[in-house]
Protein backbone atom coordinates (compact mmCIF):
# COMPACT_ATOMS: atom_id res chain seq x y z
CA UNK A 1 0.00 0.00 0.00
CA UNK A 2 2.64 2.43 0.79
CA UNK A 3 5.11 1.43 -1.97
CA UNK A 4 2.69 2.16 -4.41
CA UNK A 5 2.16 5.78 -2.82
CA UNK A 6 6.13 5.70 -2.75
CA UNK A 7 6.37 4.87 -6.46
CA UNK A 8 4.25 7.50 -7.63
CA UNK A 9 7.19 9.83 -7.12
CA UNK A 10 9.54 7.97 -9.47
CA UNK A 11 9.04 10.07 -12.65
CA UNK A 12 9.14 8.01 -15.77
CA UNK A 13 9.18 4.74 -13.92
CA UNK A 14 6.67 1.20 -15.06
CA UNK A 15 4.78 0.18 -12.19
CA UNK A 16 2.25 -2.58 -11.75
CA UNK A 17 -0.80 -1.19 -11.74
CA UNK A 18 -2.70 -4.58 -10.71
CA UNK A 19 -2.34 -7.93 -11.83
CA UNK A 20 -2.54 -8.28 -15.65
CA UNK A 21 -1.86 -4.72 -16.27
CA UNK A 22 1.98 -2.45 -15.65
CA UNK A 23 1.74 1.15 -16.76
CA UNK A 24 4.47 3.71 -17.54
CA UNK A 25 3.58 7.38 -16.48
CA UNK A 26 5.50 10.39 -18.67
CA UNK A 27 5.05 14.05 -18.45
CA UNK A 28 5.33 16.37 -21.09
CA UNK A 29 6.40 19.98 -20.35
CA UNK A 30 5.21 22.79 -23.15
CA UNK A 31 8.28 25.00 -23.74
CA UNK A 32 6.87 28.37 -24.51
CA UNK A 33 10.13 29.35 -26.74
CA UNK A 34 9.34 26.62 -29.64
CA UNK A 35 6.47 27.17 -31.59
CA UNK A 36 6.11 23.05 -31.38
CA UNK A 37 7.32 20.72 -28.87
CA UNK A 38 8.04 17.24 -30.27
CA UNK A 39 8.22 14.07 -27.66
CA UNK A 40 9.20 10.46 -28.79
CA UNK A 41 9.01 7.33 -27.29
CA UNK A 42 10.25 4.04 -28.49
CA UNK A 43 9.22 0.69 -26.78
CA UNK A 44 10.71 -2.68 -27.56
CA UNK A 45 9.45 -5.65 -25.94
CA UNK A 46 11.57 -8.71 -25.82
CA UNK A 47 8.85 -11.62 -25.57
CA UNK A 48 9.77 -15.20 -24.65
CA UNK A 49 9.12 -17.98 -27.32
CA UNK A 50 7.51 -20.50 -24.78
CA UNK A 51 4.40 -17.42 -24.62
CA UNK A 52 3.77 -18.45 -28.56
CA UNK A 53 3.54 -14.33 -29.28
CA UNK A 54 3.90 -13.11 -32.75
CA UNK A 55 3.07 -11.72 -35.72
CA UNK A 56 0.58 -14.49 -36.11
CA UNK A 57 -1.07 -14.89 -32.97
CA UNK A 58 -0.72 -11.45 -31.77
CA UNK A 59 -2.33 -9.17 -34.26
CA UNK A 60 -2.00 -5.25 -34.43
CA UNK A 61 -5.46 -4.94 -33.14
CA UNK A 62 -5.27 -7.20 -30.21
CA UNK A 63 -2.15 -4.74 -29.03
CA UNK A 64 -4.34 -1.59 -29.65
CA UNK A 65 -7.00 -3.61 -27.56
CA UNK A 66 -4.51 -4.49 -24.45
CA UNK A 67 -3.07 -0.75 -24.43
CA UNK A 68 -4.46 2.64 -23.13
CA UNK A 69 -2.99 6.10 -23.67
CA UNK A 70 -4.27 8.38 -21.19
CA UNK A 71 -3.91 12.58 -21.59
CA UNK A 72 -4.54 14.45 -19.23
CA UNK A 73 -3.10 18.33 -18.05
CA UNK A 74 -0.40 17.81 -15.12
CA UNK A 75 -1.95 18.72 -11.99
CA UNK A 76 -0.35 22.27 -11.47
CA UNK A 77 2.14 22.53 -8.45
CA UNK A 78 0.87 24.99 -5.38
CA UNK A 79 1.79 24.41 -1.54
CA UNK A 80 -0.74 24.26 1.06
CA UNK A 81 0.02 27.40 2.33
CA UNK A 82 0.25 29.21 -1.06
CA UNK A 83 -3.88 27.72 -1.10
CA UNK A 84 -4.83 29.92 1.58
CA UNK A 85 -2.15 33.02 1.00
CA UNK A 86 -4.95 36.12 0.39
CA UNK A 87 -2.32 37.63 -2.21
CA UNK A 88 -1.65 34.37 -4.34
CA UNK A 89 -4.08 34.98 -7.22
CA UNK A 90 -3.20 31.15 -8.66
CA UNK A 91 -4.96 29.65 -6.01
CA UNK A 92 -8.04 28.87 -6.47
CA UNK A 93 -9.64 29.52 -3.47
CA UNK A 94 -8.39 32.90 -4.36
CA UNK A 95 -10.29 33.00 -7.38
CA UNK A 96 -13.16 31.35 -5.43
CA UNK A 97 -13.43 33.91 -2.52
CA UNK A 98 -12.89 36.35 -5.74
CA UNK A 99 -16.36 35.22 -7.94
CA UNK A 100 -17.96 34.90 -4.68
CA UNK A 101 -17.40 38.78 -3.63
CA UNK A 102 -18.71 39.51 -7.35
CA UNK A 103 -21.94 41.60 -7.99
CA UNK A 104 -22.56 39.77 -10.74
CA UNK A 105 -20.91 36.53 -10.32
CA UNK A 106 -23.71 34.13 -12.63
CA UNK A 107 -22.10 34.90 -15.86
CA UNK A 108 -18.55 33.58 -14.39
CA UNK A 109 -20.33 30.42 -12.94
CA UNK A 110 -18.36 28.02 -15.37
CA UNK A 111 -15.09 29.16 -14.27
CA UNK A 112 -15.96 29.11 -10.79
CA UNK A 113 -17.02 25.16 -11.37
CA UNK A 114 -13.47 24.82 -12.87
CA UNK A 115 -11.97 26.32 -9.95
CA UNK A 116 -13.91 24.23 -7.15
CA UNK A 117 -12.64 21.05 -9.08
CA UNK A 118 -9.10 22.54 -9.63
CA UNK A 119 -8.81 23.00 -6.28
CA UNK A 120 -9.52 19.15 -5.38
CA UNK A 121 -6.92 17.86 -7.66
CA UNK A 122 -4.31 20.76 -6.35
CA UNK A 123 -5.11 19.92 -2.64
CA UNK A 124 -4.38 16.05 -3.40
CA UNK A 125 -1.11 16.87 -5.14
CA UNK A 126 -0.04 19.62 -2.50
CA UNK A 127 -0.88 16.99 0.43
CA UNK A 128 0.80 13.67 -1.45
CA UNK A 129 3.66 15.69 -1.54
CA UNK A 130 4.19 16.97 1.85
CA UNK A 131 3.17 13.45 3.16
CA UNK A 132 5.76 11.74 0.91
CA UNK A 133 8.58 14.77 1.53
CA UNK A 134 7.72 13.82 5.72
CA UNK A 135 7.71 10.31 5.56
CA UNK A 136 11.35 10.18 4.08
CA UNK A 137 12.82 12.99 6.25
CA UNK A 138 12.14 10.68 9.06
CA UNK A 139 13.90 7.51 6.96
CA UNK A 140 16.83 9.44 6.06
CA UNK A 141 17.16 10.78 9.61
CA UNK A 142 16.40 14.64 8.80
CA UNK A 143 12.47 14.41 11.00
CA UNK A 144 11.85 17.74 12.99
CA UNK A 145 9.85 17.33 15.98
CA UNK A 146 6.73 19.51 15.07
CA UNK A 147 6.89 18.84 10.98
CA UNK A 148 3.99 16.54 11.46
CA UNK A 149 1.88 18.85 13.57
CA UNK A 150 2.94 21.66 11.45
CA UNK A 151 1.59 19.81 8.52
CA UNK A 152 -1.48 18.92 10.37
CA UNK A 153 -2.14 22.65 11.03
CA UNK A 154 -1.85 23.24 7.17
CA UNK A 155 -4.78 20.88 6.61
CA UNK A 156 -6.86 22.45 9.15
CA UNK A 157 -6.26 25.86 7.85
CA UNK A 158 -6.41 24.92 3.81
CA UNK A 159 -10.16 22.69 5.03
CA UNK A 160 -11.06 25.20 7.00
CA UNK A 161 -11.02 28.27 4.24
CA UNK A 162 -12.51 26.14 2.12
CA UNK A 163 -15.47 25.05 4.12
CA UNK A 164 -16.07 29.04 5.07
CA UNK A 165 -16.27 29.43 1.33
CA UNK A 166 -19.06 26.74 0.96
CA UNK A 167 -21.01 28.64 3.80
CA UNK A 168 -21.11 31.86 2.01
CA UNK A 169 -21.94 30.36 -1.68
CA UNK A 170 -24.25 28.53 -0.27
CA UNK A 171 -25.74 31.99 1.27
CA UNK A 172 -24.73 34.15 -1.66
CA UNK A 173 -25.18 32.51 -4.70
CA UNK A 174 -28.67 30.96 -5.60
CA UNK A 175 -26.82 28.32 -7.88
CA UNK A 176 -27.65 24.67 -6.63
CA UNK A 177 -24.70 23.45 -9.28
CA UNK A 178 -22.16 25.35 -7.36
CA UNK A 179 -23.45 24.16 -4.41
CA UNK A 180 -23.56 20.59 -5.48
CA UNK A 181 -19.36 20.85 -6.29
CA UNK A 182 -18.53 22.17 -3.40
CA UNK A 183 -20.19 19.72 -1.47
CA UNK A 184 -18.68 17.02 -3.37
CA UNK A 185 -15.05 18.65 -3.70
CA UNK A 186 -15.74 18.94 0.05
CA UNK A 187 -16.21 14.98 0.57
CA UNK A 188 -13.27 14.88 -2.07
CA UNK A 189 -10.90 16.26 0.29
CA UNK A 190 -11.87 15.28 3.38
CA UNK A 191 -11.53 11.73 1.90
CA UNK A 192 -8.10 12.48 0.75
CA UNK A 193 -6.80 13.55 3.88
CA UNK A 194 -8.22 10.61 5.42
CA UNK A 195 -6.56 8.31 2.91
CA UNK A 196 -2.93 10.12 2.96
CA UNK A 197 -2.51 10.76 6.79
CA UNK A 198 -3.48 7.00 7.94
CA UNK A 199 -0.80 6.31 5.35
CA UNK A 200 1.63 8.54 6.81
CA UNK A 201 0.81 7.20 10.02
CA UNK A 202 0.88 3.52 9.04
CA UNK A 203 4.71 3.99 7.72
CA UNK A 204 5.74 6.02 11.22
CA UNK A 205 4.67 2.80 13.04
CA UNK A 206 7.91 1.73 11.86
CA UNK A 207 9.49 4.01 14.37
CA UNK A 208 8.41 3.51 17.93
CA UNK A 209 10.84 6.70 18.84
CA UNK A 210 8.51 9.05 16.47
CA UNK A 211 6.57 11.62 18.98
CA UNK A 212 3.38 10.55 20.29
CA UNK A 213 1.73 13.95 20.81
CA UNK A 214 2.41 14.13 17.24
CA UNK A 215 0.96 10.88 15.60
CA UNK A 216 -1.80 11.48 18.19
CA UNK A 217 -2.59 14.72 16.63
CA UNK A 218 -2.82 13.12 13.16
CA UNK A 219 -4.90 10.65 14.62
CA UNK A 220 -7.51 13.32 15.83
CA UNK A 221 -7.33 14.71 12.59
CA UNK A 222 -9.00 11.96 10.84
CA UNK A 223 -11.05 11.53 13.48
CA UNK A 224 -12.18 14.83 13.18
CA UNK A 225 -12.84 14.21 9.11
CA UNK A 226 -14.77 11.23 9.72
CA UNK A 227 -16.84 12.48 12.17
CA UNK A 228 -17.37 15.49 9.98
CA UNK A 229 -18.87 13.46 7.33
CA UNK A 230 -21.16 11.93 9.31
CA UNK A 231 -22.54 14.93 10.69
CA UNK A 232 -22.94 16.61 7.18
CA UNK A 233 -24.13 13.41 5.41
CA UNK A 234 -21.26 13.03 3.07
CA UNK A 235 -20.35 9.59 2.10
CA UNK A 236 -21.86 6.09 1.22
CA UNK A 237 -25.12 4.74 3.48
CA UNK A 238 -23.36 1.34 4.61
CA UNK A 239 -25.02 -1.04 6.94
CA UNK A 240 -22.71 -3.83 8.81
CA UNK A 241 -25.83 -5.84 8.55
CA UNK A 242 -26.24 -6.01 4.59
CA UNK A 243 -24.15 -8.24 2.59
CA UNK A 244 -22.52 -6.07 -0.07
CA UNK A 245 -23.23 -2.99 1.93
CA UNK A 246 -19.08 -1.67 1.65
CA UNK A 247 -19.49 -1.99 -2.14
CA UNK A 248 -20.46 1.72 -1.79
CA UNK A 249 -17.67 3.05 -0.50
CA UNK A 250 -14.59 2.65 -3.52
CA UNK A 251 -17.62 2.90 -5.95
CA UNK A 252 -18.57 6.55 -4.72
CA UNK A 253 -14.45 7.50 -4.42
CA UNK A 254 -14.05 6.81 -7.64
CA UNK A 255 -16.80 8.25 -8.82
CA UNK A 256 -15.84 11.65 -6.97
CA UNK A 257 -12.31 10.79 -8.25
CA UNK A 258 -13.46 11.21 -11.48
CA UNK A 259 -15.69 14.61 -11.07
CA UNK A 260 -12.68 15.78 -9.62
CA UNK A 261 -9.84 15.23 -12.65
CA UNK A 262 -12.55 16.81 -14.86
CA UNK A 263 -10.85 19.49 -14.35
CA UNK A 264 -7.63 18.11 -15.60
CA UNK A 265 -9.12 16.16 -18.88
CA UNK A 266 -8.45 16.94 -22.44
CA UNK A 267 -10.51 16.00 -25.51
CA UNK A 268 -9.33 13.84 -27.75
CA UNK A 269 -10.19 12.27 -31.57
CA UNK A 270 -8.49 9.30 -32.57
CA UNK A 271 -8.34 7.86 -35.95
CA UNK A 272 -6.97 4.64 -37.16
CA UNK A 273 -5.25 4.14 -40.62
CA UNK A 274 -8.28 2.50 -42.25
CA UNK A 275 -10.45 5.79 -40.98
CA UNK A 276 -7.91 7.90 -42.21
CA UNK A 277 -6.67 6.50 -45.37
CA UNK A 278 -8.60 3.12 -45.73
CA UNK A 279 -10.33 4.98 -48.79
CA UNK A 280 -7.58 5.76 -50.52
CA UNK A 281 -5.82 2.91 -50.35
CA UNK A 282 -8.64 1.09 -51.40
CA UNK A 283 -9.40 3.26 -54.22
CA UNK A 284 -5.60 3.30 -55.22
CA UNK A 285 -5.59 -0.61 -55.23
CA UNK A 286 -9.15 -0.55 -57.09
CA UNK A 287 -7.83 1.73 -59.91
CA UNK A 288 -5.17 -0.47 -60.73
CA UNK A 289 -6.64 -3.45 -60.41
CA UNK A 290 -9.59 -1.68 -62.88
CA UNK A 291 -6.82 -0.74 -65.40
CA UNK A 292 -4.95 -4.58 -65.42
CA UNK A 293 -8.55 -6.04 -66.12
CA UNK A 294 -9.26 -3.80 -68.89
CA UNK A 295 -5.82 -4.23 -70.30
CA UNK A 296 -6.42 -8.37 -70.23
CA UNK A 297 -10.51 -7.48 -71.11
CA UNK A 298 -9.09 -6.07 -74.23
CA UNK A 299 -5.59 -7.83 -75.42
CA UNK A 300 -7.67 -11.58 -75.01
CA UNK A 301 -11.88 -10.90 -74.58
CA UNK A 302 -12.68 -8.16 -77.03
CA UNK A 303 -11.93 -10.02 -80.50
CA UNK A 304 -14.12 -13.07 -79.27
CA UNK A 305 -18.11 -13.01 -80.59
CA UNK A 306 -20.25 -11.92 -77.30
CA UNK A 307 -22.64 -14.99 -77.64
CA UNK A 308 -19.62 -17.37 -77.70
CA UNK A 309 -18.94 -19.90 -74.89
CA UNK A 310 -15.31 -18.88 -75.05
CA UNK A 311 -16.39 -15.07 -74.27
CA UNK A 312 -18.43 -16.10 -71.08
CA UNK A 313 -14.98 -18.27 -69.91
CA UNK A 314 -12.87 -16.05 -70.47
CA UNK A 315 -14.88 -12.91 -69.61
CA UNK A 316 -15.56 -14.55 -65.88
CA UNK A 317 -11.90 -15.54 -65.46
CA UNK A 318 -10.66 -11.96 -66.23
CA UNK A 319 -13.04 -10.68 -63.80
CA UNK A 320 -12.37 -13.26 -61.85
CA UNK A 321 -8.61 -11.65 -61.84
CA UNK A 322 -9.41 -8.12 -61.02
CA UNK A 323 -10.80 -9.36 -57.50
CA UNK A 324 -7.93 -11.14 -56.75
CA UNK A 325 -5.45 -8.64 -57.74
CA UNK A 326 -7.51 -5.90 -56.21
CA UNK A 327 -7.48 -8.06 -52.68
CA UNK A 328 -3.39 -8.71 -53.26
CA UNK A 329 -2.61 -5.11 -53.56
CA UNK A 330 -4.84 -4.13 -50.72
CA UNK A 331 -3.18 -6.45 -48.75
CA UNK A 332 0.48 -5.54 -49.70
CA UNK A 333 -0.62 -1.40 -49.29
CA UNK A 334 -1.64 -2.59 -46.17
CA UNK A 335 1.49 -3.92 -45.07
CA UNK A 336 3.07 -0.92 -46.48
CA UNK A 337 1.24 1.71 -44.88
CA UNK A 338 2.95 0.84 -41.49
CA UNK A 339 6.28 2.90 -43.67
CA UNK A 340 4.11 5.57 -44.46
CA UNK A 341 1.15 6.13 -42.41
CA UNK A 342 0.24 5.95 -38.46
CA UNK A 343 -1.45 3.08 -37.00
CA UNK A 344 -4.18 5.77 -35.26
CA UNK A 345 -3.59 9.16 -35.10
CA UNK A 346 -4.96 11.08 -31.97
CA UNK A 347 -6.39 14.77 -32.02
CA UNK A 348 -5.70 16.43 -28.35
CA UNK A 349 -7.51 19.98 -27.75
CA UNK A 350 -8.92 21.83 -24.49
CA UNK A 351 -12.36 21.33 -23.07
CA UNK A 352 -12.77 25.21 -24.58
CA UNK A 353 -11.49 23.45 -27.93
CA UNK A 354 -8.17 24.79 -27.73
CA UNK A 355 -5.90 22.43 -29.81
CA UNK A 356 -3.07 21.10 -27.66
CA UNK A 357 -1.39 18.88 -30.09
CA UNK A 358 -1.07 15.61 -31.72
CA UNK A 359 -0.16 11.93 -30.80
CA UNK A 360 0.66 8.99 -33.25
CA UNK A 361 1.43 5.51 -33.00
CA UNK A 362 2.63 3.09 -34.88
CA UNK A 363 2.98 -1.15 -33.57
CA UNK A 364 5.41 -3.73 -35.40
CA UNK A 365 6.80 -7.22 -35.32
CA UNK A 366 10.80 -6.58 -35.67
CA UNK A 367 13.95 -8.69 -35.89
CA UNK A 368 16.71 -8.65 -34.04
CA UNK A 369 18.60 -6.78 -36.65
CA UNK A 370 15.86 -3.95 -37.20
CA UNK A 371 16.65 -2.62 -33.47
CA UNK A 372 18.65 0.44 -32.99
CA UNK A 373 21.94 0.65 -32.88
CA UNK A 374 23.24 -0.84 -29.24
CA UNK A 375 19.95 -1.84 -28.45
CA UNK A 376 21.01 -5.79 -28.82
CA UNK A 377 23.92 -5.09 -26.21
CA UNK A 378 21.44 -3.21 -23.73
CA UNK A 379 19.27 -6.65 -24.00
CA UNK A 380 22.05 -8.86 -22.87
CA UNK A 381 23.82 -6.85 -20.30
CA UNK A 382 23.17 -9.01 -17.23
CA UNK A 383 21.59 -11.74 -19.12
CA UNK A 384 22.68 -14.83 -16.91
CA UNK A 385 26.51 -14.10 -17.54
CA UNK A 386 26.70 -18.14 -17.02
CA UNK A 387 24.68 -18.24 -20.29
CA UNK A 388 26.56 -16.33 -22.45
CA UNK A 389 26.38 -18.25 -25.09
CA UNK A 390 23.19 -19.58 -24.81
CA UNK A 391 21.02 -18.35 -27.99
CA UNK A 392 17.77 -17.20 -26.90
CA UNK A 393 14.55 -16.89 -29.00
CA UNK A 394 12.16 -14.11 -28.51
CA UNK A 395 9.73 -11.57 -30.36
CA UNK A 396 10.70 -8.41 -30.37
CA UNK A 397 7.58 -6.08 -30.36
CA UNK A 398 8.07 -2.24 -31.60
CA UNK A 399 5.32 0.56 -30.31
CA UNK A 400 6.57 4.00 -31.30
CA UNK A 401 4.48 6.65 -30.41
CA UNK A 402 5.11 10.66 -31.12
CA UNK A 403 3.46 13.97 -28.93
CA UNK A 404 3.27 17.17 -30.50
CA UNK A 405 2.55 20.25 -28.16
CA UNK A 406 1.56 23.70 -29.50
CA UNK A 407 2.75 26.82 -28.12
CA UNK A 408 1.22 27.18 -23.98
CA UNK A 409 -2.38 27.74 -23.88
CA UNK A 410 -3.28 31.46 -23.59
CA UNK A 411 -5.93 31.16 -21.28
CA UNK A 412 -4.73 29.52 -18.71
CA UNK A 413 -0.97 29.47 -17.31
CA UNK A 414 -1.11 27.27 -14.76
CA UNK A 415 -2.08 24.66 -16.77
CA UNK A 416 0.93 24.23 -19.87
CA UNK A 417 2.20 20.48 -18.53
CA UNK A 418 0.68 16.91 -19.85
CA UNK A 419 0.53 13.41 -18.04
CA UNK A 420 0.57 10.75 -20.17
CA UNK A 421 -0.34 7.33 -18.95
CA UNK A 422 0.40 4.24 -21.35
CA UNK A 423 -1.11 1.10 -19.65
CA UNK A 424 -0.44 -2.42 -21.20
CA UNK A 425 -2.66 -5.54 -20.25
CA UNK A 426 -0.81 -8.66 -20.50
CA UNK A 427 -3.56 -11.51 -20.21
CA UNK A 428 -3.32 -12.45 -23.79
CA UNK A 429 0.29 -12.64 -23.22
CA UNK A 430 -0.06 -15.13 -20.75
CA UNK A 431 -2.32 -17.58 -21.92
CA UNK A 432 -0.08 -20.16 -23.11
CA UNK A 433 1.70 -19.90 -20.12
CA UNK A 434 2.81 -22.87 -17.97
CA UNK A 435 1.17 -23.50 -14.43
CA UNK A 436 2.60 -21.14 -11.88
CA UNK A 437 4.12 -23.52 -9.55
CA UNK A 438 5.53 -26.72 -11.09
CA UNK A 439 6.36 -30.19 -9.06
CA UNK A 440 9.66 -31.13 -8.55
CA UNK A 441 11.36 -33.96 -7.09
CA UNK A 442 14.42 -33.35 -4.57
CA UNK A 443 16.70 -35.74 -2.63
CA UNK A 444 16.81 -34.49 0.93
CA UNK A 445 20.36 -34.19 2.33
CA UNK A 446 19.59 -35.54 5.54
CA UNK A 447 17.07 -37.96 5.10
CA UNK A 448 17.92 -39.39 2.00
CA UNK A 449 14.44 -39.51 0.93
CA UNK A 450 12.51 -38.28 -2.03
CA UNK A 451 10.65 -35.24 -1.72
CA UNK A 452 8.11 -33.05 -3.70
CA UNK A 453 8.50 -29.53 -3.56
CA UNK A 454 6.60 -26.85 -5.54
CA UNK A 455 8.97 -24.10 -7.68
CA UNK A 456 7.82 -21.06 -9.30
CA UNK A 457 7.60 -21.03 -12.84
CA UNK A 458 8.13 -17.19 -13.90
CA UNK A 459 8.71 -15.70 -17.85
CA UNK A 460 10.82 -12.57 -18.12
CA UNK A 461 9.43 -9.59 -20.57
CA UNK A 462 12.21 -7.07 -21.00
CA UNK A 463 11.61 -3.66 -22.22
CA UNK A 464 13.97 -1.16 -23.38
CA UNK A 465 12.76 2.84 -23.46
CA UNK A 466 14.02 5.41 -25.37
CA UNK A 467 12.17 8.65 -24.92
CA UNK A 468 13.63 11.63 -27.06
CA UNK A 469 13.08 15.39 -27.03
CA UNK A 470 13.93 18.97 -26.89
CA UNK A 471 15.08 20.74 -24.02
CA UNK A 472 14.96 24.17 -22.61
CA UNK A 473 17.87 25.27 -24.26
CA UNK A 474 16.79 23.72 -27.49
CA UNK A 475 19.35 20.61 -27.10
CA UNK A 476 18.06 17.19 -28.67
CA UNK A 477 18.17 14.99 -25.65
CA UNK A 478 17.58 11.06 -25.46
CA UNK A 479 17.79 8.51 -22.62
CA UNK A 480 17.06 5.12 -22.64
CA UNK A 481 16.03 2.84 -19.71
CA UNK A 482 15.24 -0.99 -19.03
CA UNK A 483 13.01 -2.81 -17.35
CA UNK A 484 11.97 -6.38 -16.69
CA UNK A 485 8.04 -7.60 -16.12
CA UNK A 486 8.36 -10.75 -14.26
CA UNK A 487 5.24 -12.91 -15.02
CA UNK A 488 3.42 -16.25 -14.60
CA UNK A 489 0.79 -17.84 -15.07
CA UNK A 490 -1.22 -15.34 -12.58
CA UNK A 491 -0.51 -12.47 -13.72
CA UNK A 492 2.40 -10.02 -12.78
CA UNK A 493 4.91 -10.62 -9.63
CA UNK A 494 6.94 -7.78 -10.17
CA UNK A 495 8.55 -5.13 -12.62
CA UNK A 496 12.46 -4.34 -11.93
CA UNK A 497 14.33 -1.68 -13.52
CA UNK A 498 17.79 -2.82 -14.78
CA UNK A 499 20.51 -0.62 -14.44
Amino acid sequence: MIEDFSNEFTRDDIHVRDRLQFELKSEFFINPALKKNVFRQEFYLFIPTPLQINQDTYKKTNFYLDQINLIRYKTPRITLKDLVDPLYTQSPLYRLNAYINRTDPMPQLPRALDEVKLFGNMFKTALRERVYELDHSQIDGHEHPRSLVVLCEEIEAVSGYFRELLLSAASAIASNQLKRHFRYADEFISNTIDEYMTLLLHELDRYPDYSPDAKNHASQLILQERNYRKENWLGPKTSEEKLFANESILHRQGLLNKFILEALLLKSFRRSLEEKHGGILGAISTGIAMFIYLAIYNWQVSGLVATSFTFFILAAIVYSLRDIIKDFLNKIFYQKANLWFHDYSTEIESPSGFKIGRLTENFLFIEPKDLPPGFLEIRNYHFNEELQALQRHESIIQYKREITLVQQLPEEARRHELTMVFRLNIERMIRDSSDALQPSLKLDDYTHEIVERLLPKVYHLNLIIRNSYVDTNNEPQSEIKKYRVVVDKAGIKRVEQIK
